[in-house]
């Protein structure tokens, strides 16, 4: 694995910097190729590990891809196959795409060590560390903006080791370029590395490369709020990866992310509400680039890939598009709601038939972008779209009325990080630091979340139970769930799955709260131990 990913890595020098509108540029097959040339420019390296979460090669949507070749280029989108791993074994979605390899193990939580999207995730976090690893190691002191840049690239291994070790638990670990077998680290052991390296570069640690204050770089380049969130994130739920509770920590970063420059995105514009605007094609520009901390940036023109238009196509057919257009020309039909997330709006099963226009009024809440015209609730046909409520929520159309860039391609931005994340953790830490409810200042915060959403803020009491769905209704269908289910304790043990047909649906074991180590990287590196039970 290590010898594949750094014969990868060096290829990737001049022409990366046209890979991701990070320090701009376009993704265009007129553009020098990275395979026919071995003059390094760091800038097009730092745009090329930023765009490995939106990209998966070197022309765009598809073609030359970074990975092997036995997978599929257009599923090993970083985003993509995160959001398939952390929503479809959830309560919130289900896929009816049978035939796409690895989606049905999804569904039914019957996946194994040689499951296709799994290895896709693994092998594009250690591409993007192996990217990191060589900036790091090479990149000039005379480099414009060094240390930043060396913060920031600091910042991204650091999140891609953060999903390796949330997903897979005790990942290979390396911090060089070597063509030595990487060792295999614990949880533990990748958690203190990660620790370490965010408090450096958020300047609460040793050295001189820190990130740059909010609004003093480029959108899409991670600063030291980012570095706050993935911190905040990882105390959030380090009894899950140690062993032991930090909620303290974590609500201490989350009150210094809501103390920053970010603000909820709260003013509607041309009829779509504040919190609307954060999954559109123009949420760059529209105000919730505000609220947006950290975006996997994505462009119909200049930044293509199947990563973006899952999210919108997928969620839709024919028939949903008329009722409901969504600004982008494909409907793949696949893709809809589970039952246990509609009910975190109609808890009694009286659901009223309509487009996410009438569910938002039926629900009194502006996050329940539910189509429930021509879908039934329940799910007893796993390849049937139309059984299963669909869920609206990624839409190509711009709120300033002017066109989508591509109608093939997405124009919205991905908010990997917003800054609501950082209400609901401070209110999450702060009830389980209160005995199970939350204080009067965690309160503070969930309130400000539904007032956004125009849902009925007048309580006094919030549980950890109603947090759990509070996370759910605010961060539907984001790519998260799988997480926050596994920190509650409910991902195993639960019938939420889908197996036979049933409305009950299945359970899992307790060991598949993390996925196996793929085993095409178990057989090349001896170094490495499968995890329990797989």
């Amino acid at each position: 694995m290590a010898v594949a990913m750094i014969g990868i890595a060096t290829l990737c020098f001049t022409a990366c910097s046209d890979d991701a509108p990070v320090f701009g540029g376009s993704l265009h097959p007129d553009n020098p190729n990275p395979q026919q040339t071995t003059d390094a420019d760091y800038d097009g390296i730092l745009n090329k590990i930023y765009g490995n979460l939106a990209l998966t090669g070197l022309t765009g949507p598809h073609g030359s891809s970074d990975l092997p070749s036995d997978i599929d280029e257009g599923m090993s989108v970083f985003m993509r196959v995160v959001w398939y791993a952390n929503e479809l074994p959830s309560d919130e979605a289900l896929c009816a795409w049978l035939s796409d390899g690895g989606i049905p193990e999804f569904n039914r939580g019957t996946w194994s060590d040689s499951h296709p999207l799994l290895r896709g995730i693994y092998y594009r976090c250690m591409f993007g560390i192996t990217l990191c690893n060589f900036f790091l190691d090479n990149a000039p002191s005379s480099l414009e903006e060094y240390s930043t840049k060396v913060a920031e690239v600091r910042f991204m291994r650091s999140l891609y080791y953060f999903y390796l070790m949330d997903m897979f638990g005790n990942p290979p670990f390396i911090t060089h370029v070597s063509s030595d077998a990487p060792v295999q680290a614990s949880r533990q052991e990748v958690f203190t590395f990660i620790e370490k390296e965010l408090k450096d570069i958020i300047g609460e640690g040793e050295g001189s490369d820190v990130l740059a204050p909010a609004g003093s770089v480029k959108y899409g380049r991670a600063n030291v709020v980012a570095g706050y969130m993935l911190l905040m994130r990882m105390y959030l739920n380090a009894e899950v990866y140690t062993g032991t509770a930090r909620w303290e920590d974590a609500r201490t970063y989350a009150e210094k992310a809501i103390n920053s420059d970010y603000t909820l995105s709260t003013t509607a514009k041309n009829g779509y509400s504040g919190y609307q605007l954060l999954f559109m094609g123009d949420n760059d520009t529209n105000g919730a680039q505000r609220e947006i901390v950290f975006p996997i940036l994505f462009d119909g023109e200049r930044t293509q890939s199947w990563g973006g238009v899952f999210l919108s196509a997928g969620m839709v057919n024919a028939n949903d598009m008329a009722a409901y257009p969504i600004g982008i020309s494909a409907n793949w039909g696949g893709i809809r709601a589970k039952k246990y997330f509609v009910e975190k709006w109609f808890a009694n099963g009286d659901l009223p038939t309509g487009t996410p226009a009438d569910m938002i009024i039926a629900a009194g809440d502006d996050r329940c972008l539910l189509m429930t015209q021509g879908h039934e609730l329940e799910i007893n046909t796993e390849d049937k779209f139309e059984e299963g409520i669909g869920y609206v929520k990624f839409l190509n159309t711009h709120a300033d009325g002017t066109n989508a860039h591509n109608a093939d391609h997405t124009d919205y931005d991905f908010p990997l990080f917003r800054l609501a994340e950082a209400y609901l953790t401070y209110a999450e830490a702060d009830a389980r630091l209160n005995g199970g409810n939350v204080s009067a200042n965690g309160l503070t915060y969930i309130k400000a979340l539904r007032d956004r959403a125009h849902a009925n803020s007048n309580i006094n009491v919030f549980t950890l139970a109603d947090i759990e769905d509070e996370w759910s209704r605010e961060f539907g269908f984001e790519g998260r769930r799988r997480m926050d289910m596994v920190r509650f304790g409910n991902f195993t043990g639960t019938s939420r799955i889908w197996i036979g047909g049933t409305a009950a649906g299945g359970t899992m074991s307790a060991y598949r709260n993390i996925f196996p180590l793929p085993s095409s990287d178990l057989i090349a590196n001896p170094n490495l131990k499968q995890n329990p039970n797989y």
